[in-house]
């Protein structure tokens, strides 16, 4: 325990399994269109990745964290309404540096939505930049009619451990994102391959989401090679209507909205070193 806003002796615990209809009630205060991940998700995956902060009437604030290579990656940071404009937000990030540092990490990151003012002037005081913004796009199987026709003979074929540098190198990727995402059940790594360019590495690559049907990171050339990431995503899923593909191609973007796809998000990728 350590003190916290107002002289408070608060702890950031780890999840257990019986949280999760704490982190399901405060992931709705993210304030997107999608669900809060099921319980086989959280059991499998996400509770071994989160951190809570209990209060009198339950937990007043939840954080999900994941370590890739030497970067810490906060993927969400959730306090409770009432419990806002206290410090409790900053308390917390001084908790996770913490955490990261003591896990070899040297830097850290985090999206956040670029309106929301009091959440990037915390992760700038930090020592957080903004860098790419990106869109997530809610697209149904009609909108791929928008698109060019893919390449012939392109292939989409699963990501092994010897593309992983290579992809990495190629899209930007945070070293060992791959790595770490190829362990993980709820992921489905893709990338796509053609036979007279077998070791091109910036063809495309999707990261397809089974359980939310969402395609993030996501990657194509150009919007041809888009649209076979797509159909295979689409062709996995099965009997889906929609994806939601989070991108900030331009020209991709571009053919979607004069297609009618919706952007539902918009997100800020923030990064930098970790504090001392």
């Amino acid at each position: 325990m350590r003190n916290a806003p107002h002289g408070e002796a608060l702890a950031l615990r780890p999840g257990r399994v019986e949280d999760h209809a704490d982190f399901a009630r405060l992931f709705g205060e993210l304030g997107v269109e999608d669900p809060p991940p099921p319980l086989d998700v959280w059991v499998a995956d996400l509770v071994k990745r989160s951190f809570f902060v209990d209060g009198p009437e339950g937990p007043r604030a939840y954080a999900l964290v994941d370590v890739l290579g030497d970067t810490g990656y906060v993927v969400n940071v959730v306090v409770a309404p009432g419990e806002r404009r206290r410090g409790l937000g900053r308390w917390m990030m001084e908790q996770l540096a913490a955490h990261f540092r003591a896990r070899g990490c040297r830097e850290w990151m985090l999206y956040v939505k670029p309106d929301n003012a009091p959440a990037v002037a915390l992760y700038t005081s930090v020592g957080m930049k903004a860098g790419r913004l990106e869109r997530t796009w809610r697209l149904s199987r009609g909108h791929l009619a928008a698109l060019p026709n893919a390449p012939e003979d392109l292939e989409v074929v699963p990501v092994v451990e010897a593309d992983f540098a290579r992809l990495t190198e190629a899209f930007e990727l945070v070293p060992g994102k791959l790595a770490r995402f190829a362990t993980q059940p709820t992921h489905r790594l893709r990338r796509l391959s053609h036979p007279e360019r077998p070791d091109a590495g910036r063809l495309g690559l999707m990261d397809l989401r089974p359980y939310a049907g969402v395609l993030a990171p996501f990657f194509a050339a150009t919007p041809a090679h888009a649209r076979a990431l797509l159909e295979e995503a689409f062709l996995e899923l099965g009997n889906v209507d929609e994806l939601r593909v989070v991108t900030g191609d331009e020209p991709l973007q571009a053919l979607l909205r004069g297609a009618g796809a919706r952007v539902v998000l918009e997100t800020l990728a923030m990064r930098g070193p970790l504090p001392e």
